[in-house]
């Protein structure tokens, strides 16, 4: 039988280590190693890490030192993610979908958003892989707890006019990859915030990891798990359609209204409206049809009047690429269609729920700041413990400071062997 030697022995061996909540392996403080790995997880690299600890702090500290520093505690603290998950999974369905902590509130509306990002991962001694790139993504979601105001009637019934302007083509055009440029004059300032009424932002919380979709959405019920989210009587999860995403929602967040991103849904509109009308001004009235219709919930005409396009323009043939005027119009209809059921953003206005997926976009931009560059290479663990890292130093939660609590706590001064 395998036992932990630890505990009263280290008040009895190592006293002053106990005392200052140090590990037997320990060469600096708590304190220091905190904004060792507050340098290693935030900054663009562990060379800057030690440059600004040197500058900033006057604290000399080699990057190999900060690399492992970092290291180790994301992978301690995705261990002690990892037990409260299982904890979180060993409970009934019923207390999975509609029950939370007892002395967590929940927020009167939880909003759940999803996306990916990009990274390079490469293990020594690993294979290189067939298609010669490193490059993988990495999954990231946010936890919004947000106030929210609801409406007799839709309160922004009318088209705003800047989805009407050409100067939203150019981001419609990125978002949905069409082909074809945006003439020079046509490009112009994007408002940041949408100008129609949205709910107030109360606080955001990230999770990120390199594990597959399937492993990641445990991870991300657990979190809002413990976040109170099931006990909120709102509850939303908005995401850009992607099938890997919406499987994850309709497993994890089955019981919340799903949103689809309404800038990614005109973006189709507008990649069609093209493929339709090569003359520009015509493709552009198409446009503002489409997403008025989208606008006011009137999929099923949209859906419709593709049908009759892509009836006149014939269906694509097997070996169609992406910028065929009819493989668009077809991708166009079936995303409409696919996803139809969670377009209703009259209802969605009214319940002054969130249209958007901005705020997941530029998470994932803050996160990539860290692990996103084509001469960072991370090893699957590495990247592993640098994501949960960065994600947790972004949460206005504040994990971190709930980490570092617990791991003095439990810091006794000397190392755990096992004795048969």
């Amino acid at each position: 039988m395998k036992a932990t030697i630890a505990g009263d022995v280290a008040g009895l061996f190592f006293p002053r280590l106990a005392e200052l909540a140090l590990r037997v392996e320990a060469t600096v403080s708590p304190k220091v190693e905190r904004k060792m790995v507050y340098a290693g997880a935030n900054k663009a690299s562990y060379q800057v890490a030690s440059d600004d600890l040197k500058e900033l702090a006057e604290l000399d500290i080699k990057t190999e030192r900060i690399r492992l520093a970092t290291l180790r505690n994301g992978k301690a603290r995705r261990e002690l993610e990892k037990i409260l998950q299982d904890a979180f999974l060993e409970k009934s369905i019923p207390d999975q979908n509609d029950s939370g902590p007892a002395d967590k509130e929940a927020p009167e509306l939880a909003v759940v958003m999803s996306d990916g990002g990009r990274y390079q991962r490469f293990d020594r001694g690993g294979e290189k892989p067939e298609s010669g790139s490193f490059w993988k993504e990495s999954r990231m979601a946010i936890l919004l707890s947000m106030k929210t105001k609801s409406h007799q009637e839709d309160p922004d019934a009318d088209l705003p006019d800047f989805l009407q302007d050409v100067c939203i083509a150019k981001k419609l055009a990125d978002m949905g990859s069409v082909a074809g440029e945006n003439p020079k004059s046509q490009r112009g300032d994007v408002p940041k915030d949408p100008p129609w009424q949205r709910p107030e932002l109360l606080s955001k919380d990230v999770v990120a990891s390199g594990k597959t979709w399937k492993e990641f959405g445990p991870m991300v019920a657990s979190s809002a798990w413990y976040a109170g989210f099931f006990k909120a009587t709102e509850r939303v999860f908005v995401s850009d359609g992607s099938s890997a995403i919406e499987d994850m929602q309709q497993q994890w967040f089955g019981n919340f209204t799903s949103v689809l991103d309404i800038m990614h849904a005109l973006s189709y509109s507008l990649a069609a409206a093209r493929a339709i009308y090569s003359e520009q001004s015509q493709s552009w009235e198409c446009y503002r049809r489409f997403a008025t219709l989208i606008w006011q919930g009137k999929v099923d005409e949209v859906i419709a009047e593709l049908a009759q396009h892509q009836k006149e323009l014939g269906d694509p043939p097997g070996d169609a690429s992406d910028t065929d005027a009819r493989e668009i119009v077809r991708r166009s209809r079936i995303y409409y269609r696919n996803h139809r059921g969670r377009m209703n953003y009259p209802e969605y206005r009214q319940r002054g729920y969130p249209l958007t997926s901005s705020i997941m976009e530029s998470t994932v931009k803050q996160v990539n700041r860290r692990v996103k560059g084509s001469e960072k290479f991370w090893s699957t663990a590495g990247g592993e413990a640098v994501l949960g890292l960065r994600a947790a130093y972004i949460s206005d939660s504040k994990p971190m400071e709930n980490y570092w609590q617990q791991t003095q706590k439990t810091a006794i001064g000397c190392r755990a062997y096992l004795a048969a």
